[in-house]
C-alpha cells in the first residue's frame, strides 16, 4: 500500500497577491515621505529667512518628478537672482565713486535646513523598508 504526504500552505494566493503589491505600496508610502520632507524644508527656508528678505522667501520652490515607476523624488531650489549672494555672503562693495557699501555676512538658510530635512528623508525611508521586512544596511543619508 502506498502512503503520500501532502503539505498545503493556506493563504498562499493572498502572499503572493501581497509579494506583487509590495513595490507599488513602497513607492507610494516612499513618495509621501519624499513630499512631505521636500516640502517640510521649504518650508523652514521660507520661515528661517529675515522678514527684510521676503523676495528670498516668496522665491523658494518645489518641484516634484518620477525617476521611475518604483520611484519618486523632488527638488527644492531658490529662484531670486541674489539667492547665492544671500547664502554666501560678499566681499567688501563700493560704488562707482568709491563709497564704501559693506561686507554682506553669509546667511547659511538654505543648505543647513535642506540638509536636516534630507537626514529625516533617508531615516523615515530606511524605517519604511524595515517596516516592509527588508533587511538596510549603510548610511545613506549621511
Amino acid at each position: 500500500m502506498a502512503t503520500h504526504a501532502s503539505f498545503k500552505i493556506n493563504g498562499l494566493d493572498e502572499l503572493r497577491e501581497q509579494l506583487r503589491r509590495l513595490p507599488a505600496e513602497l513607492r507610494d508610502q516612499g513618495r509621501t515621505i519624499v513630499l512631505g520632507q521636500a516640502n517640510g524644508a521649504a518650508a523652514s527656508i521660507r520661515a528661517a529667512y529675515p522678514k527684510r528678505a521676503q523676495t528670498l522667501a516668496d522665491s523658494v520652490m518645489v518641484t516634484t518628478f518620477d525617476s521611475s515607476q518604483f520611484g519618486a523624488g523632488a527638488t527644492v531650489k531658490n529662484t531670486a537672482y541674489h539667492a547665492w549672494m544671500f547664502e554666501n555672503g560678499t566681499q567688501a562693495r563700493h560704488t562707482a565713486l568709491g563709497a564704501n557699501r559693506g561686507v554682506m555676512p553669509a546667511g547659511h538658510v538654505f543648505i543647513p535646513e535642506l540638509m536636516r530635512h534630507r537626514r529625516a528623508m533617508w531615516q523615515q525611508l530606511t524605517e519604511l523598508l524595515r517596516t516592509a521586512g527588508l533587511q538596510v544596511s549603510g548610511d545613506a543619508g549621511g
